[in-house]
């Protein structure tokens, strides 16, 4: 895998073995979504697994904080970051447990697809800045409906934007 774009653009980055990386096309999707709604500067990658989406968003310029919990796939993602010259370190948690004062104008959520994402949305938002926009990307086969998981959750998100890119769904939601 590559990066696509910004200051690092073709840096080549390792991918864990397990981890389902975020294709080019996609990646693309999404900063050209993201560019078109607002101007942001932080960026929480949730569930990092290599990095990618992190490096992506350094190499576009964006602060980053990467959480993983699984510690084999943190020395991969230090090492990508190495290899772009990204300083920030991931954090090795599960991100369900992250707690910080911070509040982040991009949050990406690219969990397992067989995860619970009525959870995952809902600590997502408790890190959203308010003008901020949180990323889904899920699986157009598990019937998930993020209309119904955030009146689940009581939710003050709504969804913003849709994107399909073959199997790969792509959901931008704000706070309404």
């Amino acid at each position: 895998m590559y990066l696509t774009a910004g200051q690092y653009k073709g840096t080549k980055i390792d991918v864990p073995n397990g981890v389902k990386p975020t294709l080019s096309k996609v990646r693309q999707g999404v900063f050209n979504m993201l560019f078109s709604v607002c101007d942001y500067k932080t960026f929480l990658d949730m569930f990092a697994g290599s990095g990618l989406m992190s490096l992506e968003a350094y190499s576009r310029g964006y602060e980053v904080i990467s959480i993983e919990k699984n510690k084999s796939n943190i020395k991969i993602i230090n090492s990508n970051f190495k290899k772009a010259n990204c300083p920030y370190k991931p954090v090795n948690i599960d991100c369900l447990k992250f707690n910080t004062n911070e509040k982040f104008d991009i949050i990406y959520l690219d969990p397992p697809w067989d995860m619970d994402y009525c959870t995952i949305i809902k600590k997502a938002e408790s890190l959203l800045n308010p003008d901020g926009v949180v990323v889904v990307e899920y699986d157009n086969q598990r019937n998930i409906d993020i209309d119904e998981i955030l009146k689940e959750n009581n939710s003050k998100l709504s969804v913003l934007k849709n994107k399909k890119y073959g199997r790969c769904l792509i959901t931008l939601l704000h706070f309404s």
